[in-house]
């Protein structure tokens, strides 16, 4: 697949237009699911970081699984991972900022994950793209930032966290490429990081395409920003 760039602010285009290329990339893994098939992973380091790439040919369109990435509020109900929170705070342009917050089990003895980024979607060609990096979201939302530290003061930000969902055309389907780039805040033991290469990562994958499947059938289903 030709590679997907994205025209993004100067300080975020390098990084991101670097993970997006098709450079670069090692062979990491077949992962075979019942609903999909089998997604490709892939591992790359970018300034230090590590980076996993999962890509698949599924039977649905490009318009309802770019629709179901960024549709921010929906997500805890079609995500088999536990979201406590999945909600949008504001706009700015084009970009949609967004706070999302994953339940770890305690007996991981990992701390909660959660993530405040920017997202956006640009088209490039007949390709749909959903892009999103991380910015200073403290300053833009002080309550935010109160609430966490009152709540969720063991939770952890990974930082930088960057990546994009492309949807690329083909035949009927569309050729799903999820990318991923962060720094997992902490020392991570080494089987859950294997846990979320061949697990999680996939599964993320997953519940996009059995999401947009079930869109593409009967249209989006209602649902509530929290």
């Amino acid at each position: 697949m030709m590679a997907v760039l994205v025209t993004l602010a100067a300080a975020q285009a390098a990084d991101l237009d670097a993970a997006l290329s098709d450079a670069g990339w090692a062979h990491a893994d077949d992962v075979t699911t019942a609903e999909i098939g089998t997604v490709v992973l892939e591992t790359r380091t970018l300034d230090g970081e590590r980076c996993l790439r999962g890509r698949v040919t599924v039977d649905v369109p490009p318009d309802p699984l770019v629709a179901t990435v960024s549709d921010i509020p929906a997500a805890p109900r079609f995500s088999r991972e536990t979201l406590l929170a999945s909600r949008t705070l504001g706009h700015d342009g084009g970009a949609v900022h967004y706070y999302q917050h994953l339940d770890i089990p305690g007996w991981t003895l990992v701390a909660d994950r959660y993530w405040v980024v920017s997202g956006w979607r640009r088209d490039v060609g007949a390709t749909r793209v959903f892009a999103w990096d991380r910015f200073d979201w403290r300053a833009r939302y002080p309550e935010l930032a109160a609430e966490l530290a009152r709540d969720h003061p063991a939770a952890v930000e990974p930082d930088p966290n960057y990546g994009a969902w492309s949807f690329a055309p083909a035949g009927a389907g569309s050729v799903v490429t999820y990318t991923l780039c962060n720094n997992a805040a902490g020392s991570l033991p080494e089987w859950v990081v294997r846990a979320a290469a061949t697990r999680t990562f996939p599964n993320t994958i997953v519940d996009i395409v059995l999401e947009g499947r079930r869109r593409a059938k009967t249209g989006p289903a209602s649902s509530s920003d929290g």
